[in-house]
C-alpha cells in the first residue's frame, strides 16, 4: 500500500512538473527526470515484465511486450515461446542487469559513445535505442542470460527534437545468442 502511495505521489510531482514546463519538456536532463518519474524508462519496462513473469500473469507480461511496427509471425512466436520460457522460471524469478548498450536512432544510427555525452546520463540521455543483457535465476535451480531489446517507437531525435520525453517499448527479448527479429542493428 505504501508503495502505490509512494508512486500516486512520484506521478503527482512529475505531473505538477510537465505543468510548469509546458507540454515540450525541453530541458537537457530534466527529460530524463520526468521518464524516471514517470517509470519510461528500458529498466522499469523490463523490470515491469518480469515482475508479471515473477507473478505468473502471462496475459500481463504478453501485453509489456509490443508487437507495433513488427507484427511479424516469427516475432509474434518468439513472444510467445519466450514468455512462456520465463514463466517456467517460477514465483522465484529474479533478475540482475548485466549490462546496457545504448543506442541512437535518428541521422546515423549506431551505439552511443558515454564520453561523448558529458552529463549524469551520458548516452542513455539521447538513446532511442537500448540492448539490455539480464542474468535471470530463480528458485527451482533456473538460470540463463537474455536480451531485452527496448525502443522509443519511431525513433528518437534527442537534442535535434529538444529532448522530449520518451515513452519505451519492449520491442524483442531472447537468450543470449540468438539473433534479434525486431530490431537487428549489431
Amino acid at each position: 500500500m505504501r508503495d502505490i502511495a509512494w508512486r500516486t505521489a512520484l506521478t503527482f510531482l512529475a505531473l505538477m512538473g510537465l505543468l510548469l514546463l509546458g507540454s515540450n519538456v525541453s530541458c537537457t536532463v530534466d527529460h530524463r527526470l520526468v521518464e524516471r518519474a514517470l517509470g519510461q524508462t528500458p529498466e522499469v519496462r523490463i523490470a515491469r515484465y518480469l515482475h508479471a513473469i515473477a507473478e505468473g500473469d502471462r496475459e500481463a507480461a504478453l501485453a509489456l511486450w509490443s508487437l507495433e511496427g513488427s507484427p511479424s509471425a516469427d516475432l509474434e512466436a518468439r513472444r510467445t515461446s519466450v514468455t512462456d520460457e520465463l514463466l517456467a522460471f517460477g514465483p522465484g524469478l529474479e533478475h540482475q542487469i548485466l549490462d546496457v548498450a545504448w543506442w541512437r536512432t535518428c541521422c546515423e544510427p549506431g551505439l552511443i559513445d558515454d564520453t561523448a555525452f558529458p552529463d549524469p546520463d551520458g548516452a542513455a540521455g539521447q538513446a532511442g535505442g537500448a540492448r539490455v543483457r539480464i542474468a535471470l535465476s530463480s528458485e527451482n535451480e533456473h538460470k540463463a542470460i537474455y536480451v531485452f531489446d527496448v525502443l522509443v517507437p519511431g525513433g528518437y531525435w534527442g537534442e535535434a527534437a529538444g529532448n522530449p520525453v520518451r515513452n519505451w517499448a519492449i520491442v524483442d527479448v531472447y537468450p543470449e545468442g540468438q539473433a534479434p527479429l525486431a530490431w537487428a542493428w549489431k
